[in-house]
């Protein structure tokens, strides 16, 4: 009975060494190493890549943020604030058109503006004149609507003007003459005035 339990216990102790005895980890060889860095980059290589990869694209084209200005199907008018790839008087009445402030084949006559400079990259503070700023705006044709729904275009078109081109006011003709509708007919000293009551969406 004893040599069985000592058979017994011999067992158990070669299989508990068995279990510690630590594994060998073959080596790497060299093939292996290789292949984790195929292209053979060195560290400040890798840097480098990973550098120009962040660097903004020189061929993207520079957009000019714009406020853009509509009026919405219950009536009211509203502002956007969208990306254009120049921010000009075409570009705007563009923007108009698409939001049906204006008519498809509306076109730019003649914009220009009068008035003090206003303080900005390129300008300095000796350029900086006195005085408002009074845009003048010549377009093709305006769409015919009701008084309400009239006033409302006006507005668009002044705030999209003088937001973007920081105006005090707009002068607005058609085809060269005073705006004149069947609603109202505007005189020499009429202008469009900024309206502070839109809403914001997007």
């Amino acid at each position: 009975m004893k040599k069985l339990v000592m058979y017994f216990t011999g067992a158990v102790m070669a299989i508990s060494l068995a279990a510690c005895t630590p594994t060998e980890v073959p080596e790497t060889s060299p093939q292996a190493v290789e292949n984790v860095n195929p292209e053979g980059l060195t560290p400040e290589m890798m840097r480098e890549t990973t550098a120009a990869e962040k660097l903004p694209d020189p061929d993207a084209p520079v957009l000019e943020m714009a406020f853009i200005y509509s009026v919405d199907d219950s009536g009211k008018l509203v502002r956007e604030i969208i990306d254009l790839e120049e921010l000009t008087e075409e570009t705007l009445i563009q923007c108009l058109i698409e939001r049906g402030v204006l008519e498809e084949g509306t076109e730019v006559n003649t914009f220009g503006i009068d008035g003090g400079e206003k303080a900005g990259p390129g300008v300095s503070a000796d350029a900086v004149g006195d005085g408002e700023r009074v845009g003048s705006l010549d377009l093709t044709k305006f769409p015919q609507v009701d008084a309400a729904k009239e006033q409302q275009l006006l507005n668009a078109i002044a705030n999209t003007f003088i937001d973007n081109f920081e105006l005090d006011k707009l002068k607005l003709l058609i085809e060269g003459e005073n705006f004149t509708s069947a609603n109202q007919t505007q005189g020499d000293e009429d202008y469009l005035d900024y309206s502070s009551e839109y809403t914001v969406i997007k």
